[in-house]
Parts: structure tokens; sequence; C-alpha cells
């Protein structure tokens, strides 16, 4: 333990400016990929006087949907205009299958005005959306008195909520992942409470995160959590890696990613699914959780207090191992401070900054 902490100290004052890049990096990245959710492709008609262009996406990455709620950011834009002077119309927008109808209605005029819309979700829309589909997005422009101007079923792929789409400027996105709240995960911090006095004294009495604990007993939680799902739940854990390329790179790539309540009840998963497993339970507890991309593997980080002092870190590929959470934590200390001496750390994925960004858990 006294070499965990040692470790764990010398890695603080690096690791604080490292921190501040990322999360100024990252709400850059995030920001330009609000942006690019914008790009698609341009439909445009209408009857005289009224004239309609409706940008469009061609795919929608479900998982993402709630955050473009959350923040408000438009994932169809309608510009519409009349050279018949002002005129009321009304607009309405909707994802066949998907969301309900948002209906907005402006006052058209020669000059060219852009409306924004993000439909809300159909209640269990998302949560049964495990495989693509085509949809189609309509729109209606009519007047007050139900005159109609334009229509349009626009198609849509729609991506399961299973996909994520790595990218640089995507990279927050993953804590679409991060599910806190979901009952399954809630179930395993119960679970962990029983190996609460195991860990070496004084052991934390209850999972209070940061709150009233030394920094050890920060580490003791997360290790309580790693014990209750290799012994409780005897999760596997598949090493695959990530088809990511880091913050630098302009390559993409889609890879299937199962809620950590579907990892629990199938028993398993690979290292990022269990990871954010993981993850969403240290966040349950109030810990902010960090994931570490690897050229091999994914570790998960746990920030050692609430301003984001140094970090702890668990190798979830070794639940299979017989290594208690504490031994892991040590290891995996180990692999990271080597991995970060040889430049090989690809990226690091801070939960707090993406929900500062308005990244919210899809269910």
């Amino acid at each position: 333990m006294a070499r965990k902490i040692v470790v764990l100290l010398l890695a603080v004052g690096g690791l604080v400016g490292l921190g501040l890049g990322y999360v100024w990096g990252g709400l850059q990245s995030y920001a330009r990929y609000q942006q690019a959710s914008l790009e698609g492709r341009q439909h445009c008609g209408g009857q005289l006087p009224v004239r309609v262009c409706v940008n469009a996406p061609q795919e929608l990455f479900s998982a993402f949907y709630p955050s473009y709620l959350r923040t408000g950011s438009a994932v169809v834009e309608v510009l519409v205009s009349s050279t018949a002077g002002p005129q009321a119309l009304r607009i309405s927008v909707s994802i066949e299958g998907f969301s309900q109808v948002e209906t907005r209605t402006v006052s058209a005029a020669e000059r060219v005005q852009s409306v924004g819309f993000v439909p809300p979700l159909l209640e269990g829309a998302l949560r049964s959306l495990t495989g693509d589909r085509q949809a189609r997005l309509q729109v209606t422009v009519a007047d007050l008195q139900g005159r109609r101007y334009y229509s349009n079923d626009i198609p849509l792929r729609l991506h399961s909520r299973r996909l994520m789409a790595w990218s640089a400027a995507n990279r927050l996105r993953i804590a679409a992942w991060v599910t806190p709240t979901a009952p399954a995960v809630e179930q395993v911090v119960t679970h962990a409470l029983t190996y609460l006095p195991q860990q070496p004294p004084p052991a934390p009495l209850a999972m209070t995160g940061y709150s009233g604990t030394i920094l050890r007993q920060v580490l003791d939680q997360v290790d309580a959590l790693f014990d209750a799902l290799r012994l409780d739940y005897g999760l596997r854990c598949q090493r695959q890696g990530l088809p990511y390329a880091g913050p630098e790179s302009t390559a993409s790539a889609t890879q299937a990613i199962r809620l950590p309540s579907e990892v629990l009840q199938q028993g398993g998963g690979s290292d990022i699914e269990v990871t954010l497993l993981l993850a969403s339970a240290v966040e349950s507890i109030g810990l902010h959780a960090l994931i570490v991309v690897l050229p091999d593997r994914t570790l998960l980080g746990v920030a050692l207090s609430p301003d984001d002092q140094g970090f702890g870190y668990w190798d979830v590929s070794e639940l299979s191992a017989a290594m208690t959470g504490d031994a892991v934590n040590v290891a995996s200390d180990a692999l990271y401070a080597k991995e970060e001496k040889q430049g090989a750390v690809i990226d690091r994925i801070l939960i707090s900054e993406a929900r500062r960004a308005g990244v919210e858990p899809m269910l």
C-alpha cells in the first residue's frame, strides 16, 4: 500500500498540467463535433411564395441523441423565406418511429431565417434500438390555416445505440455509455459494501466518494467495486483495445459497445465495455472516472480528489486473475507510469469533462 501511495503522489504534479490541456482540447473538439453534426444534404422546395430548404444528416448515431436534447444542439436545420411579406408558418419535424413531433411557429419574410430542431424522443425508442435501421425524417411547413407549402420524407440512417463513432472530435461521446444511475450499476455498489471492511485500516465505512475520506480510502472504494465484479459477478473480460488513434488523428472508426447493464447480464465483455461498467459504478458513488486509451487496452483512472489532482488506475482485463482490487491497482499504476514514460498513452478521457460539455448517459 505504501508503494502505491508513493507512486500516486509522484504522478500528481505531472498530471495537473496534462489534465488542464486535455480539458481545453476536449471542449474544443466537442464544439467542432457539434458543428459537424449538422453536415448532410440540403433538400429544397416549397410552393410559392414560400421557399424551404432542409439541412438534414444522412445518418444519426442514436447513442448521442440524449446529449443533443440536453444541449439543444440542432440535428435538423430548416431555412424558410416568403416573397409575400411576413407570413406565419408552422414547421413540424419528426423522426419516424424515434422521436415525437416538434413544431415551431415562425414569421417568414423575404430574408431567409434558420430554425433548428431536435425533436424529443419517443418513450422507449432509444432502449429498443439495438440495431441499425432505415427511417424517415418527416418535415412539413404549413400556414396557420393548414395550407401546406412543403412536405418531405427524407431518408435517414439510424445507427444502433450500441454503436460508438470514434474520432478525435467525438472522443467525449464515450461518456454516453457511463450510466451511474442504472439499477444494475447501483446493485454493484451494494455488493461492493461487503468488501469495504476487507480493505487495509482505516477502511472507509461506506461508499461516500470524496466526502470524509483520505486519499487511500478513495482507492479502497474502487478496490471494493473491483472485488465485487470479480468475486460476486465473476465477470469475464476480453482485451480488444479501441479503433481510435488519439486526439491528433484524423482517422475515424466505429465500434459496438454494450451498456453496463447488458455486460452484467451477459457475464462479461470487451475491456472497454467492462471499463465503462466500472466507471459507471465509480461515478455512482461520486468519484471522477477517467478512460485511459493505451495501444492494446483501456484502463480506468479515478481522480484522487474532487479537483482531479492525481489518479489511480485499474486494468479490468485482470478480472480473471486471482488478484485483489488493491493488487490490480498497484500493477496498473506501474503499467500506466511505464506507458506514459514511453509516450504510449493515446488519450485520457475525463468523464466529468464530458458531463460539463453536455454528454449525458444515454439511458
